[in-house]
């Protein structure tokens, strides 16, 4: 296989992955962030083109991904299309988002779409009247199809029984639990599993109990599930395959409550407690909220949860539940965490005058507030809204080809700006608050720890404790977390030792 063209040379283990993306039809590819998965997906799909096998890509993915794919300065098909292949590249149903790349000629096309975009059943017919035979379809972020009965993933289904090639991309395949492999073996094949229902699948691989024997309390077989996918998965972790600096455990830096404050969230923990007493599994979203405003109080605020995402990965019946329909703003209540921060910060600028730094905030209002505390000190900007050209300047001012030489800071909610990002240019990652998803941490972590960083990387944990050091809901999510992490790389690890072994 020749890569003498490749624009960029590709590692020996991207070589491995573009050989087995070419060879077989049905693959996942699940190589920890920043390992390289775009690029060995680019150039396969260009060699696929080159042998008559496809003519179009289709790439699915979240919508906060997208600019990762597209941008015509920044994004991965502008890094790594081959100069000399025609190439038309275009967003799904966005007017005069198109250009073209290389020589004249047939091109390649490219398509990038959302799973947002699915949902909508004229969009998706429109999707299946291109899709054909010879149509390469990318599922980035595959983890986004975990939920079995949801829209978007009866949606990848349809497009998938259409298309000839299909890939998974996905750096962390298990997010929350094994139960998330259920429906991404269904789209690459329904013989992969061998299961006709969920509920097969957990009976299968799940131990039940707890309330009325319906609450998972543990796993089995899990060395059948990984065997499943053994010939269609490749799993590589960046410490086996690249010459990266070190990355540091993460260190907590804590913020003491005042007794106001700690007034507040012990009211909220035991009214938490009371209702738990009563509530039943009918209700469990309304616990998930509950829970949240919990850690809104070890953050400062106190109140409704307008615009929070708090229900990002639920299913569609119950958002309703989650998010009400009248809102109320929310109320300071102290800002325990942001002085901890600013006074942390201005004692790493007084070590480095240039310090450059990524804070990851749960909740917008925490971006809004930290922007403002910090933004007549050092250069900063958020990635999470505001106009194009702002959010252009925040990302330019991490970005390893862009960096500016001077002290800057990077604000942003891991949510939406997690995924697909080069921040390199920074090798300090702060968490003023934690998701509770594995995925949006491990890829928040990852925006730092790239092939262009040079540095070793520190990740600093802000949690708050009460006034005489009592553990609040900041802890319990940091557990949670490395309790799942350590479930999903025992899950997927024996894909990386079969690799080992040939």
């Amino acid at each position: 296989m020749d890569f003498s063209r490749c624009i960029l040379p590709p590692y020996d283990h991207q070589r491995t992955g573009i050989r087995a993306l070419v060879e077989k039809p049905v693959f996942a590819l699940f190589d920890e962030p920043g390992a390289g998965k775009s690029k060995q997906v680019i150039d396969a799909a260009i060699m696929l083109y080159e042998q008559k096998t496809i003519d179009l890509v289709l790439i699915v993915c979240p919508s906060a991904v997208k600019p990762v794919w597209f941008d015509p300065e920044l994004g991965q098909l502008t890094r790594h299309l081959w100069t000399d292949v025609p190439c038309h590249i275009s967003e799904f149903h966005t007017k005069g988002r198109q250009w073209e790349s290389g020589p004249a000629g047939t091109p390649l096309r490219w398509m990038i779409t959302n799973y947002e975009y699915l949902r909508d059943p004229l969009k998706l017919r429109t999707l299946l009247a291109l899709v054909t035979a010879r149509t390469l379809l990318v599922l980035d972020e595959s983890s986004a199809v975990k939920t079995a009965r949801a829209q978007q993933t009866r949606a990848c289904k349809k497009l998938r029984r259409q298309c000839g090639r299909v890939v998974l991309l996905n750096g962390t395949p298990i997010d929350n639990s094994p139960l998330d492999m259920y429906s991404q073996g269904n789209i690459l094949s329904p013989t992969i599993l061998d299961t006709p229902s969920l509920q097969v699948f957990r009976a299968r691989y799940a131990t039940m109990g707890g309330w009325q024997g319906r609450e998972i309390v543990g796993w089995r077989d899990l060395d059948d599930l990984t065997a499943r996918f053994a010939p269609y998965v490749l799993r590589r972790l960046k410490k086996d395959c690249l010459d990266l600096p070190e990355k540091m455990a993460p260190v907590t830096i804590t913020a003491t409550l005042t007794p106001a404050t700690w007034k507040h969230y012990c009211k909220m923990r035991d009214d938490l407690m009371v209702w738990l007493t009563t509530a039943t599994a009918s209700v469990a979203s309304q616990t998930i909220t509950k829970v949240m405003r919990l850690a809104q109080i070890t953050s400062g605020f106190i109140g409704g949860i307008e615009d929070q995402g708090l229900d990002d990965d639920l299913p569609a019946y119950l958002r309703t539940e989650v998010t009400p329909t009248v809102f109320h703003e929310l109320e300071e209540i102290g800002d325990e965490k942001l002085q901890t921060f600013v006074q942390w910060h201005a004692d790493q600028l007084a070590a480095n005058p240039k310090f450059k730094c990524i804070v990851w905030c749960r909740f917008r209002n925490e971006v809004s507030r930290l922007r403002d505390a910090v933004k007549t000190r050092v250069e900063g900007g958020t990635i999470w809204s505001g106009p194009k050209e702002e959010r252009e300047h925040a990302l330019r001012l991490m970005h390893p080809d862009t960096t500016p030489n001077a002290p800057a800071v990077l604000i942003g909610t891991p949510a939406t700006g997690a995924f697909g990002l080069n921040l390199s240019g920074a090798d300090t990652a702060v968490y003023m608050s934690n998701d509770r998803r594995l995925l949006i941490r491990l890829q928040s972590e990852d925006r730092i720890h790239r092939p262009t960083q040079t540095r070793t990387c520190n990740y600093f944990d802000v949690i708050a404790t009460g006034p005489q050091g009592q553990k609040t809901i900041d802890h319990h999510i940091i557990k949670m977390l490395w309790e799942r992490r350590d479930l999903a790389d025992m899950t997927t690890a024996a894909w990386r030792d079969a690799l080992t072994e040939e």
